[in-house]
């Protein structure tokens, strides 16, 4: 659904996606950087505030995969990706972390990583993903991201440690995306895209 200044990306007749524009989209360039949220009822969360060319591609990308169920992986990973995405977010901060990480990385052009990142969208003080279940089925799911990774304490006036944060985190959203509209999404994604690029060979 398309207006003015506002994309819509429906998940449900209580859920959606909300891309809010400063402009009208035809005015939108490759730098246009623009809040996309998560509308639940009259609750709104910010997803990410990155640029749009970039965030349509990344959400084209995925979507078209799992489309094509190409986003399977290892069940360790689907258990609760966003736990093991703090664990390996803070483990890269060099934490200690009290228990073991449970992240286990894989070779990929000789390069270890962890698969994860693979089914990675969106980032703010939320993580969103998108990836099939063993049943092909098409997941969207926002986790929660440690909000101190990359602060010092003394500088936080609430500050919680992250060994302390993790004991109490649990995934905000998971929500199966019916393929029906995950290909009006993609089709709404590739529109954002096409406009943008018409608009720089103009």
């Amino acid at each position: 659904m398309l207006t003015i200044n506002e994309i819509i990306f429906a998940l449900n007749n209580h859920e959606k996606i909300i891309i809010q524009l400063k402009s009208p989209l035809s005015t939108s360039d490759y730098c246009s950087t623009t809040p996309i949220i998560l509308m639940q009822n009259n609750k709104q969360l910010i997803l990410t505030k990155d640029f749009l060319y970039h965030n349509m591609n990344r959400l084209i990308t995925l979507l078209k995969k799992a489309l094509k169920n190409e986003l399977l992986s290892d069940h360790y990973i689907m258990h609760d990706i966003g736990f093991l995405f703090n664990q390996y977010s803070a483990n890269l901060c060099g934490e200690k972390l009290k228990k073991p990480t449970g992240l286990i990385y894989k070779k990929k052009n000789n390069i270890s990583y962890w698969p994860g990142n693979d089914y990675h969208l969106w980032a703010h003080n939320y993580i969103s993903w998108i990836y099939n279940k063993s049943d092909r089925s098409i997941i969207f799911e926002v986790t929660p991201f440690y909000p101190y990774m990359y602060c010092e304490p003394e500088e936080e006036s609430n500050y919680i440690p992250y060994n302390e944060w993790i004991k109490t985190y649990k995934p905000y959203l998971i929500r199966e995306i019916p393929r029906a509209i995950a290909q009006e999404w993609l089709k709404q994604a590739e529109y954002i895209i096409q406009t943008i690029i018409f608009k720089f060979i103009d």
